[in-house]
C-alpha cells in the first residue's frame, strides 16, 4: 500500500487481507467515505472491493472470504486456480464438448457465434479476469460494429452460459454479469387472422371469370363473362 494514497488500513490475520480508506481526509476514521478491502482470492489473484459504510462491515467481509478459502479442500482450490488461468478460447472449447444435450444444429449455431463474434474479442483473455466491465466492453464493441440486435443477444447469451459455468466451478470469483444490461432484441409482432376474418376477406374479394372468347387471354369481369375489350368490340 503506497504512502501517496494516505490510506487507513487495518491488518488482520496474515493472509486475510486489509481494510482501508483511500481518501485524503485528515481523520479518515470519522470521514463519510466508504471502506475498501484488499485480499487474494482462491486463485492467488489480488482483488479489491469497495462500498462498505463501516469498518466492521469491511472486516466481516474479509472474514467471510478467509473462512471460505480455509474451508476449501486443497485439491479443489488447485482446480479452481487452474481453471481460472485457462484462456477463454480453451475453456469455451471444452465447455461446448460437454454440452452433450445439444443437437447438431445447436452446435453449429454456437460455433458460428463463437467464431464470428466472441472469440475474436475474448479468445486470449484468462477466465479469472472476466468482470462486468469486460462484458460491457464486449457488448459495446458489437454495437460499434453494427452487429444486428438478434446476433448481439445470441452472442451475449452464449457468453453468459460459458462464464456462469466457470463461475459455478470457482474459476471466476465474482459474478461478471452483475449490473450488466444485456442487448435486447424485440422481434416484429406478426398478427395471425382468425377464421372469421379469413372468411370475411373472401366474401369481400371481387370475383373474376375467364373471358368467353376462346381467342382472348384477358381476364373478364363478372359482367357476363366477357372481357371489357370484347364488350367494346361488340358495341362498335
Amino acid at each position: 500500500m503506497s504512502q501517496e494514497t494516505c490510506t487507513l488500513a487495518t491488518k488482520l490475520i496474515r493472509g486475510m487481507g486489509s481494510s482501508f480508506k483511500s481518501c485524503n481526509c485528515a481523520r479518515q476514521s470519522r470521514c463519510p467515505h466508504p471502506y475498501a478491502i484488499r485480499y487474494r482470492d482462491a486463485s492467488g489473484r489480488q482483488r479489491e472491493e469497495t462500498g462498505y459504510s463501516t469498518q466492521q462491515g469491511a472486516l466481516d467481509r474479509l472474514t467471510e472470504i478467509y473462512s471460505e478459502k480455509r474451508n476449501t479442500p486443497r485439491p479443489q482450490a488447485e482446480l479452481k486456480r487452474e481453471l481460472g488461468k485457462q484462456r477463454f478460447g480453451e475453456y469455451a472449447s471444452t465447455w461446448l464438448t460437454r454440452q452433450r444435450h445439444y443437437t447438431d444444429g445447436s452446435n453449429r449455431t454456437v460455433n458460428q457465434l463463437l467464431q464470428s463474434q466472441i472469440l475474436p474479442a475474448l479468445e486470449s483473455r484468462r477466465i479469472n479476469t472476466f468482470t462486468s466491465t469486460v462484458v460491457e466492453d464486449f457488448i459495446m464493441a458489437m454495437e460499434e460494429g453494427n452487429v444486428g440486435l438478434a446476433t448481439q443477444q445470441n452472442a451475449f447469451d452464449t457468453l453468459k452460459k460459458i462464464l456462469l459455468d466457470a463461475r459455478r466451478k470457482g474459476a471466476i470469483p465474482e459474478d461478471p454479469f452483475e449490473g450488466v444490461i444485456p442487448p435486447e432484441y424485440i422481434p416484429r409482432q406478426v398478427t395471425i387472422p382468425t377464421l372469421d376474418e379469413i372468411h370475411a376477406s373472401k366474401v369481400r374479394r371481387p370475383t373474376h371469370s375467364v373471358c368467353s372468347s376462346t381467342s382472348c387471354p384477358a381476364v373478364a369481369t363478372a359482367t357476363g363473362g366477357v372481357c371489357r375489350e370484347h364488350q367494346q368490340d361488340g358495341r362498335r
